[in-house]
C-alpha cells in the first residue's frame, strides 16, 4: 500500500516538471489527470507483483516491470499520438525518453518499498 502514494507523488512531480520543460502533455482536467495517475500507479504495482512472483531479485523485478509498462506508455503511445497530431515526432520522442526515466525511478521506488517490507 505504501507504493501507491509514492508512485502517485513521482507521477505528479514528473507531470509538473514536464510542464516546466515544455514537453507535450495532454491537457486534462484535474480529476482525469488524477485518475490517469492512479491507473498508471496501480498498473505499475500490478506488473511489479507479477514479475516479482517469478522470484526475481526485487531490483530486477522493479526495473523489468517498469520497463515492460514503459513500452506501452512510451513508444506505442508516441507513435499513435505523433500519427494523429500536429506535433512533430521529435517532440513526442523527447517525452518518451522522459517517461523511460520516470518509469525507471518508479521501478526503483517499488523495489525499495518491497525491500523495506521484507526486512520488517
Amino acid at each position: 500500500m505504501l507504493a501507491l502514494p509514492l508512485l502517485l507523488l513521482a507521477l505528479a512531480l514528473f507531470h509538473f516538471g514536464s510542464e516546466a520543460l515544455d514537453l507535450p502533455l495532454p491537457q486534462l482536467t484535474a480529476p482525469y489527470l488524477l485518475g490517469l495517475w492512479l491507473l498508471e500507479a496501480t498498473g505499475l504495482v500490478g506488473i511489479f507483483l507479477l514479475v516479482r512472483e517469478r522470484h526475481l531479485n526485487r531490483w530486477l523485478a522493479g526495473l523489468a516491470g517498469a520497463w515492460s509498462a514503459w513500452i506501452f506508455r512510451g513508444p506505442v503511445l508516441a507513435l499513435t499520438a505523433a500519427g494523429g497530431s500536429a506535433l512533430s515526432a521529435g517532440s513526442w520522442w523527447r517525452l518518451v525518453l522522459a517517461w523511460l526515466v520516470l518509469y525507471t525511478v518508479c521501478g526503483l521506488l517499488m523495489a525499495t518499498v518491497a525491500g523495506s517490507l521484507e526486512t520488517s
